[in-house]
């Protein structure tokens, strides 16, 4: 299950890097998972685990740059990232990392509040300025996203000989539920 989808240039993995070490206690917190180009593994049919973690997610962050805007890879995504946004309630974050023009901005998220702007993108900002709007972005993804369940683990102590006992045989069974 992916929570949070982030959709960026392979040449874009250090700013990929940064967004997730700003996340980090987020995911942990809220028992979340993540999913960018580094967690495609060989043998695996990338597009297929694209797809998935697209559909299942409920935030997407998409790291707009020249890079982005030049690969193959949009035409893929954007057309189920667009598709997730007007049938589900997936939070779009636009994050413009470097200079592109407005025009080349695919319609999507040129009606979405980006982090930062064609005219000032975050590349441009001082290193404080980049890590207060990374920030700023997981505060708000925050705000957005619903926490996951814990795993729950059921342990029942001096219960003897009481083994087909109904209320031990439910407990176990949900215990083993939770573990898969």
């Amino acid at each position: 299950m992916t929570d949070i989808f982030i959709s960026c240039s392979l040449k874009d993995i250090e700013w990929v890097k940064r967004i997730q070490e700003h996340l980090a206690p987020l995911l942990e917190r809220k028992n979340l998972s993540l999913w960018s180009y580094d967690f495609i593994y060989p043998g695996e049919n990338w597009q297929e685990t694209i797809e998935k973690s697209i559909k299942e997610s409920q935030v997407i962050i998409v790291l707009i740059s020249e890079n982005y805007l030049n690969s193959s890879l949009p035409e893929v995504e954007l057309s189920l990232i667009s598709k997730k946004y007007h049938q589900d309630s997936v939070k779009i974050f636009p994050v413009i990392i470097s200079s592109v023009s407005q025009s080349s901005v695919p319609d999507l998220f040129q009606m979405i509040q980006a982090f930062g702007s064609v005219s000032k993108p975050l590349s441009d900002l001082s290193k404080e300025g980049q890590e207060k709007a990374l920030s700023e972005l997981t505060k708000i993804i925050d705000d957005c996203v619903s926490a996951k369940p814990q795993n729950i683990h059921i342990k029942i102590a001096n219960m003897g000989n009481i083994t087909d006992n109904v209320f031990v045989n439910i407990a176990n069974n949900l215990a083993k539920d939770h573990e898969q």
